[in-house]
């Protein structure tokens, strides 16, 4: 395990995260090289290993470091915009190892996404097919695409992140996808070559997984039954993570995998399969640092302030998630609090009334499952600078992977 307890201090791969914190400033993402390796490690031994290419689906976690790993670790990238195109080339992502999603694609995303040859598209829609196909004919290619299907499973996860149902924006019901193959020639510059589902993200219950798989088999069956032939189907990805147990192995905390795959493999195997899993590659393999403020009481409730907010982690605030908060130092004894952070929101908080070990001023905390989510959500609003994320390396060493934002840079793109 990275993140333990040496001498009633926490550490990433030996080093004190106090002293970073002192190092490098608070607030501060810390990664594990180690944590992030042995994940994509994981992933590959129950997927890739079945068959199924894994796509690390960048929206969780769009550092460059992090990118870098993903794709030396042998992995491809879902994009869902034109910057994150960028950034997957900037990595040394080429095109056949890039995937491209997300409902609202643009003309100059598309276009950008056809001269670096993108593999494939997911379309969601079909004034995307028709877009697509106008775009392509103009650049004299052929689009790969597959198609996003709907299929009205509930992933039994957070409304917000739920989007396999029919009252999602995203995809297309189940007659129309259908009713687009048997037209397909009216799109001379698609090549329509699969399925694309995702029904939801933090889902850590298998059955809407199988679930899924078994409605692909049934829709499918049915393509086969009208003459329409496919070669690929994405299943997406949506795995969750164990928020309460930050530091644990993701075969541990999410121990279905394996058997999803093989299940998959089982019932689609004779097509060329895809996952695209994202926060359960990165979450767990980083912390966010804050330390405390000052602590006040006023009368009802104790309240530790703390120099990290919403502007860093939003997940509290927007979807009333749950973090666990390590104290760096283990004192004993503590009280009921609430974590809070400096932005003027009363959503701008990390944790009610949780029950933590004594904290003073100056104290650290590390808030666990940081990596995925965390930076990526992250803005300037109080005009507060984005933080520096750092990578403790496999030798122990300290790399500073982003730096952390000035106030100088807020004016740079004023006019």
């Amino acid at each position: 395990m990275t993140f333990n307890f040496q001498s009633d201090k926490l550490t990433c791969s030996g080093r004190p995260l106090d002293e970073l914190g002192k190092a490098y400033g608070t607030p501060l993402f810390v990664y594990s090289e180690d944590t992030l390796r042995r994940n994509i490690l994981a992933l590959k031994s129950e997927f890739a290993d079945r068959n199924i290419h894994i796509s690390y689906a960048m929206k969780a976690n769009n550092n460059h470091a992090v990118l870098k790993m993903m794709r030396q670790g042998g992995l491809g990238v879902d994009i869902v915009s034109g910057g994150e195109l960028h950034l997957a080339l900037a990595a040394g992502f080429t095109g056949a190892e890039i995937s491209f999603a997300g409902i609202g694609k643009t003309r100059s995303e598309l276009v950008a996404a056809m001269q670096a040859d993108v593999s494939q598209y997911n379309v969601e829609s079909t004034f995307e097919l028709e877009m697509l196909n106008e775009i392509a004919g103009e650049l004299g290619k052929t689009a790969v695409i597959l198609m996003r299907l709907n299929p009205d499973i509930d992933a039994q996860t957070h409304p917000k992140i739920t989007t396999g149902l029919r009252e999602n924006k995203f995809g297309m019901p189940a007659e129309e996808v259908f009713q687009h193959f048997l037209e397909q020639s009216i799109y001379p510059s698609l090549n329509f070559a699969g399925i694309h589902c995702h029904i939801g993200s933090q889902i850590l219950n298998p059955a809407p997984f199988t679930d899924l798989v078994d409605y692909l088999v049934e829709f499918t069956e049915r393509l086969g039954q009208a003459g329409i032939s496919i070669t690929k189907i994405d299943l997406g990805g949506g795995f969750g993570v164990d928020y309460e147990s930050p530091f644990r192995d993701i075969i541990d905390t999410t121990p279905f995998l394996g058997k999803l795959a093989e299940y998959a493999s089982n019932k689609l195997g004779k097509y060329e399969l895809f996952i695209q899993p994202g926060r359960v590659l990165v979450a767990n393999a980083a912390i966010l640092l804050t330390q405390v403020i000052g602590v006040k009481n006023n009368g009802h409730k104790t309240f530790v302030i703390v120099d990290a907010a919403m502007t860093e982690m939003v997940r509290p605030s927007l979807y009333s998630a749950y973090h666990a908060l390590i104290p760096v130092q283990n004192r004993g004894g503590g009280d009921v609090v609430d974590v809070v952070g400096p932005v003027c929101e009363t959503g701008d908080y990390f944790a009610h009334s949780r029950q933590l070990t004594e904290l003073k001023a100056g104290d650290y905390i590390a808030l666990g499952s940081a990596g995925a989510y965390g930076y990526a959500m992250a803005s300037n609003y109080n005009a507060r600078p984005t933080p520096a994320e750092i990578m403790v390396t496999l030798d122990g060493g300290v790399s500073v992977i982003r730096n952390r934002q000035t106030y100088e840079d807020f004016g740079r793109l004023d006019a």
